[in-house]
């Protein structure tokens, strides 16, 4: 048996024993840590690149934070990461983006490859082992007659009752059926299939080379447009396009900055809400006429000078409507106090802004339209993981509790605190301890149904650390756990 084909099944036994039956927690970090170390078994020239490194970095420090939080978030970061780092493992110089869509494609292609030993294959050490292949053909069988069992027991009362007597307890089905699911997602992992664009993202260049009007003529739309007709219709375009987004970008300085309030008939909330999405939209279409424009021989014009200042006169008209943006989201936490959402608001404006960044740089540098992609891939995921150092849902508890008494939030929504995950739980808690001290107060944010769903969040956290073993173990509910039984002892809190 290949070392790789070892490697894989050690990374499936891992799986299936950390995995089965558990919840995010130290099993994440346990196999983060075990498949790192798989890839640089297979591979020890993979410390020597820094993609791989990077990559490696981020599955480490995603998988730490689902042990320290458990949360959506550091589970989503963790898997992209685990896809890219097998993607680097089998091709160090793709981009990010390859390396997370030739991870994906291999997994999703995996069974094909491994029941039809006629798939083609580009490299010889990418073709599906004996062993395994033997495995399969026995494994095939089985699943097909219990397939069948199953449909005959429901058919046949008689037969039913037979399967019945025999005793088949020491069969876990459904531990086979996840770890052979397993498998299958290892063996995408361990064997990445070699598609022939991978080739083009590894020579694709991050700077145009220079485009004469000569060749300009000879491609596609300088058949049908001359350069002169397509730097003035990209001029007229651009000029509109700014007046357009002066006109919006003045009218919303003129009543965020100058006046400071909302034309009547207009709310914070409904400004915000219905204007975030199409402003991420806006934002994408720009920078796609950013791309198209400057995609080839405009870049090298000689009379290019005014293209180019009025293009960046509209990158630096949209940051503005970033900002504007940001400025209103404010403005809603102020009265109505921060969510996942408005925090979700600020990620995509600091997107918009790296996108708009890099788009100036490659306008300015004369980049390729593939730079753009590749750098922002990067960014992106830079950022998924930095959000993962960050307990969201305790930041928002703390700061809705902290201003809620105050003049400056007029409302709260007392039901969403209660709909937040565990890591806050304990949190809530104290802030309710604290507000049943306090004197008669008109402004109480614990009602009864607020504390009956903290209660009921209570008790279905107890429940899932006790059905879970010691793979499920999570700093953040045992945190909260231990604080919250404190303070039922004490007699603060009765449950």
């Amino acid at each position: 048996m290949k070392t790789n084909d070892i490697l894989m099944l050690i990374a499936t036994a891992a799986y299936s024993y950390l995995f089965y039956y558990q919840s995010p927690g130290i099993n994440f970090l346990l196999f983060a840590v075990l498949i790192i170390v798989l890839f640089f078994l297979k591979d020890r020239s993979l410390i020597y690149r820094p993609a791989w490194i990077a990559v490696a970095a981020g599955t480490i420090l995603s998988a730490f934070f689902v042990f320290w939080w458990g949360t959506a978030l550091p589970v989503l970061a963790n898997a992209c990461s685990l896809l890219a780092l097998a993607g680097f493992s089998f091709d160090a110089e793709s981009s990010f983006l390859f390396a997370v869509g030739n991870t994906i494609a291999a997994i999703l292609i995996a069974i094909p490859r491994l029941f039809h030993s006629t798939v083609e294959e580009q490299q010889p050490e990418d073709k599906t082992p004996r062993i395994l292949k033997k495995l399969l053909l026995l494994i095939a069988p089985v699943l097909v007659t219990l397939l069948f069992v199953a449909i005959y027991c429901n058919a046949n009362p008689i037969f039913a009752k037979f399967v019945d007597q025999i005793n088949l307890d020491f069969i876990n089905f459904n531990w086979a059926i996840f770890t052979l699911s397993g498998f299958f997602i290892m063996f995408g992992l361990f064997n990445i299939y070699r598609f022939k664009v991978n080739e083009s993202d590894k020579n694709a260049s991050d700077t145009l080379r220079l485009i004469t009007a000569e060749e300009h003529v000879q491609s596609g739309s300088g058949s049908w447009l001359s350069a002169p007709n397509e730097l003035l219709m990209g001029m007229v375009m651009f000029a509109l396009l700014n007046l357009v987004l002066f006109t919006v970008n003045g009218l919303n300085v003129f009543y965020m900055w100058v006046i400071n309030r909302l034309p009547e008939g207009v709310s914070v909330a409904e400004f915000l809400h219905d204007g975030t999405d199409t402003l991420i939209l806006s934002i994408i279409l720009a920078i796609a006429v950013l791309l198209f424009v400057f995609r080839g021989y405009l870049n090298f014009a000689e009379n290019n000078r005014w293209l180019k200042m009025l293009a960046y006169t509209w990158i630096a008209q949209n940051a503005l409507l970033v900002i504007t943006t940001a400025n209103t989201n404010w403005w809603i936490i102020q009265s109505s106090g921060l969510t996942r959402r408005r925090i979700g608001v600020y990620v995509y404006l600091a997107l918009c802004i790296i996108g708009l960044t890099t788009t100036f740089i490659k306008v300015a540098k004369r980049k390729t339209n593939w730079f753009l992609f590749r750098k922002n891939a990067w960014a992106f995921y830079a950022v998924f993981i930095a959000g993962c150092f960050f307990n969201w849902d305790e930041i928002i508890v703390n700061y809705n509790c902290k201003n809620y008494k105050s003049l400056e939030l007029a409302y709260i929504d007392r039901g969403y605190q209660t709909e937040l995950s565990y890591t806050c739980l304990a949190t809530l808690y104290k802030y309710y301890v604290a507000e049943k001290k306090e004197p008669a107060i008109s402004k109480k944010i614990f009602t009864g149904p607020v504390i009956n769903a903290m209660h009921s969040n209570y008790y279905y956290l107890q429940k899932e650390v006790a059905e879970h073993g010691w793979q499920s173990f999570c700093y953040g509910k045992y945190k909260n756990l231990h604080q919250i039984e404190n303070m039922v002892k004490s007699g603060e809190v009765v449950n």
